[in-house]
């Protein structure tokens, strides 16, 4: 049982101009999709006011669905976006889209708040390919971090009565990449990542006095980042008979990034839903200035069970370790102004998955008719602790994840040969707070929905 017999009687060459044209318009469509995930709040948390917000791996199902394991990922069907040493193990040109649906609910205990929120958007496109057994390159476009918060503190003063201080933020961040890889050993590969980073993060703070005859205050601010950001992978791959162990590493640069800052402040009477502006006491269309991302690298270890005769894995188990140094992160630092400096903590994240192949892991099921064993099961858990905090305290995010991908076996381009494209689905429940006495906690459900690409596409075939 096999999803890829190979026909070894013809070498294949690639159509170039036709190839150029296909990664033209698929650029373009790139472009197209990224100024729609722009367009999107894809956080309803109020974590999300932590540094760039909520931030985002821009993975599909599959490694969701472990987890958000792939380090040390070898999978020849999928772009491997979290280690780009990895897109040398795929075997055809990939072409994947996924969306993503998420629900929260927020409990503030002091203020006896329970609040259900969700939110649905476009969450990944990708293609990568391969252009021969030494390099292979992928782009794709995905959401890098985005804020979308509203929280709200009423509160009295003798000098003016009743006021509320409310914070808002909403917008976010995408990422264009542009990856390649090189296998100079069979065992060896490396990888880079150009990532693109642009767009909008607009944060207001208002303080309202709710007796008209005082006038209350709005400060507010529209952060732009459009510049490039780099980072590297390795993997190493030993095959033990029928087993395969793979190990592998990730470093993403801490950059200044070029930013620019509108900001403004303004005085307004509040009569109820009614605001009426008074007089604006500052202005500033464009301060140019830096946003520092923050440095991040990673390990991971892989290991599987293969078949002789098979194209993919009967079962994998999967390790990863992540550092991001957030000390490091600045908001917006003005050119020729004073480092604001950074209230976060550094976060570690460790991540389980395992994914599992029914017809392959069991050899009483081999020749099962059964469309069900063909398919591929992942689950997964990870828990991040240090990237968001509340009240002064850092939280723990904890997630657990499942998932399957359905095979969709149908005969290639290529005379003779088949190929496997798959719809990709996972599940995660999650939660975040400080394990002890939080005033917030965030519960949560994620859905996400996929599909998964291949063929040799665009090749013509010549008969030795």
């Amino acid at each position: 049982m096999n999803y890829m017999p190979s026909g070894a009687s013809m070498t294949i060459f690639l159509k170039t101009e036709r190839f150029k044209v296909f990664i033209s318009i698929a650029i373009g469509l790139t472009f197209v999709l990224s100024n729609t995930a722009l367009a999107q709040t894809n956080s309803v948390s109020p974590l999300s006011i932590n540094g760039f917000g909520e931030t985002s791996f821009g993975v599909t199902p599959n490694y969701l669905a472990m987890g958000g394991t792939g380090i040390a990922n070898v999978d020849r069907f999928s772009i491997n976006m979290l280690n780009p040493a990895g897109y040398m193990n795929m075997d055809f040109a990939t072409l994947e889209m996924s969306g993503a649906h998420r629900s929260f609910r927020h409990r503030i205990t002091d203020e006896d708040i329970d609040q259900a929120n969700f939110n649905t958007y476009f969450d990944f496109f990708g293609f990568g390919f391969k252009f021969n057994d030494y390099f292979a390159g992928s782009f794709s476009v995905s959401p890098m971090a985005a804020k979308g918060y509203s929280i709200s503190v009423a509160d009295s003063s003798d000098d003016f009565g009743l006021f509320e201080y409310r914070s808002i933020g909403s917008g976010g961040y995408d990422r264009f990449n542009f990856g390649l890889a090189s296998q100079p050993f069979k065992w060896l590969s490396v990888g880079v990542n150009a990532k693109y980073i642009f767009g909008e993060i607009d944060e207001s703070n208002k303080t309202i006095i709710a007796n008209p005859d005082f006038l209350s205050v709005s400060n507010s601010k529209q952060t732009g980042i459009s510049d490039f950001t780099f980072d590297f992978g390795t993997q190493m791959k030993f095959d033990l008979g029928e087993y395969r162990f793979t190990a592998g590493a990730v470093y993403a640069l801490g950059q200044e990034l070029n930013a620019r800052q509108i900001t403004s402040q303004y005085t307004f009477i509040n009569s109820g839903i009614i605001e009426t502006a008074v007089d604006t006491l500052f202005y500033d269309l464009s301060e140019q200035g830096k946003a520092v991302l923050p440095s991040s690298y990673g390990v991971g270890i892989g290991f599987s069970k293969s078949l002789n005769n098979a194209s993919i894995s009967a079962w994998d188990v999967l390790v990863d370790y992540r550092m991001t140094l957030w000390e490091e992160y600045r908001s917006f630092i003005p050119n020729g102004g004073s480092d604001p400096g950074s209230n976060m903590f550094n976060s570690e994240r460790i991540s389980f998955g395992a994914a599992l192949v029914p017809a392959y892991a069991f050899s009483s099921l081999g020749k099962s008719r059964n469309y069900f064993v063909l398919a591929r099961y992942r689950i997964g858990a990870f828990q991040e602790v240090g990237q968001y905090q509340w009240d002064g305290k850092g939280y723990t995010s904890r997630e657990v994840n499942a998932g399957i991908s359905f095979p969709v076996i149908y005969r290639s381009l290529a005379p003779g040969e088949q190929k496997a494209s798959f719809l990709n689905i996972s599940f995660g429940r999650g939660q975040r707070w400080d394990g002890n006495t939080a005033n917030l906690r965030e519960e949560y459900w994620n859905f996400n929905l996929g599909v998964t690409l291949n063929d040799k596409w665009f090749q013509k075939f010549r008969y030795r």
